[in-house]
């Protein structure tokens, strides 16, 4: 598995055209071969910076999503939408796993 994670530092006013240009970027991303996971995220306390985290099947299919033409159309529109430069890493992961027990954090009320 491969995961991408990253910083995306949106201009305060554009916020709303980012989020458009995210959940636009973000349902095409997840019809592609190899998509396991593929969210954007505002952060709590630092308006306009975003996180992306990209679950793939394997670097072969992270490859060809940056060939596609979703990732081209977000890379052509979100440029001119940002303050600084985004910093992406990608992990390598050769196993996830889930505890087997729950965290012991359980919801109050069932809505």
């Amino acid at each position: 598995m491969v995961i991408a994670i990253g910083d995306i530092h949106a201009q305060i006013p554009r916020r709303e055209q980012v989020r458009d240009l995210m959940r636009e970027t973000q349902a095409r991303a997840r019809e592609q071969a190899g998509c396991l996971s593929y969210t954007f995220a505002e952060t709590l306390d630092d308006p306009g910076h975003f996180v992306v985290v990209q679950e793939w099947r394997d670097q072969a299919a992270l490859e060809k999503h940056y060939r596609s033409a979703a990732f081209a159309s977000y890379q052509s529109r979100i440029g001119a939408l940002l303050v600084r430069s985004t910093d992406l890493r990608v992990h390598t992961v050769q196993q996830s796993i889930r505890p087997a027990a729950p965290s012991g954090i359980q919801p109050e009320h069932d809505d």
